[in-house]
């Protein structure tokens, strides 16, 4: 008896995570009419988990009407995930020794773990720093870190909008933009590396927690595509986008961005790597990015540990393309 009773629990628990899943599916493939859908999208490979879950579980059951749906299911998650995820069976190369490096970190302006922060950027010493949520508290306690940039373009805000570039290399053209939102902060400069000039652009973008939110994020990605245009101008440098951009590669606002502009997200090769929330990780979506032109080889991105952030470090070493 029971055993009959735990069956008729898995079994009706199974049924109820399968609508559930249902619905979530199709509220994604409408992303692009709304706020909640669009929501909906980035969670493409928390969905995949929970389908492959469900098709062993309707299996050892024998249900296979719900086995069949719940795998269908599956290879409709997997053909968004795919890109992200068949690439990690392949081993990668490691950065070639020398390679400039570039770290981008959301701070969390109510992170108070100064000591976890300073020690960690101390330890990947890297070429170009990005800090975003950057305020006069962080600038005071990272100033034995920021000391040793000697090229930079900060502007900080005591709420969660303040942004810096640090550089050891040249900083030219270095300007601050609000990308049609007034109070927030993003940078753009041309960076003078060893091995060639680079167009960097650091953001933090609105995130959707509401209609209106969503909204604003959308103009500020409409702008940043104006911004960069759809490819370099002849003789230009490459151009490198990287920060918080409150979106993963699977809404479509994303994949807009990409065929707006040309770029390419050099993540891709080294998988997902979930970068928000860091204290929840079975929710851990992709919302940090780098997106790079062809003339760049991103030889690797990685995620950095947890340093107090909600945001995991995104850390990547740059090469040109050969």
């Amino acid at each position: 008896m029971g055993s009959v009773t735990v069956r008729s629990i898995v079994e009706r628990g199974a049924w109820l995570a399968l609508a559930g899943l249902l619905l979530a599916s199709l509220l994604a493939q409408l992303g692009r009419f709304g706020w909640l859908p669009e929501l909906a999208t980035h969670f493409r490979i928390q969905y995949l988990a929970v389908a492959l879950l469900l098709v062993l579980v309707f299996a050892v059951l024998r249900r296979p009407v719900p086995a069949l749906l719940a795998a269908a299911l599956l290879v409709l998650q997997g053909w968004y995930g795919a890109a992200y995820l068949l690439p990690l069976a392949t081993p990668r190369d490691p950065p070639a020794a020398g390679a400039p490096r570039l770290l981008s970190l959301n701070l969390y302006y109510r992170n108070h773990d100064h000591d976890a922060v300073r020690d960690y950027l101390r330890a990947r010493d890297p070429d170009v720093l990005v800090l975003s949520e950057l305020t006069p508290e962080w600038v005071r306690e990272l100033a034995p870190v920021t000391a040793g940039y000697p090229y930079w373009k900060s502007v900080d805000q005591r709420g969660p909008w303040g942004l810096g570039v640090f550089s050891r290399h040249p900083l030219r053209e270095a300007v601050a933009l609000d990308l049609g939102v007034p109070g927030s902060v993003n940078v753009r400069a041309i960076v003078e590396l060893p091995g060639g000039a680079l167009d960097l652009v650091a953001v933090h973008l609105s995130s959707p927690t509401s209609a209106a939110r969503a909204a604003m994020r959308n103009r500020q990605l409409e702008a940043l595509a104006k911004l960069l245009g759809p490819a370099p101008a002849a003789g230009a440098p490459p151009r490198l986008l990287v920060g918080d951009m409150n979106l993963t590669p699977f809404s479509p606002y994303f994949g807009a961005l990409l065929a707006q502009t040309g770029l390419r997200d050099a993540r891709q090769p080294d998988g997902l790597l979930g970068t928000w929330p860091s204290w929840l990780p079975p929710m851990q979506i992709t919302i940090d990015h780098c997106l790079v032109d062809a003339a760049l080889a991103a030889t690797r991105v990685r995620r950095g540990p947890d340093v107090g952030s909600d945001h995991y470090p995104l850390e990547v070493a740059l090469l040109p393309a050969r």
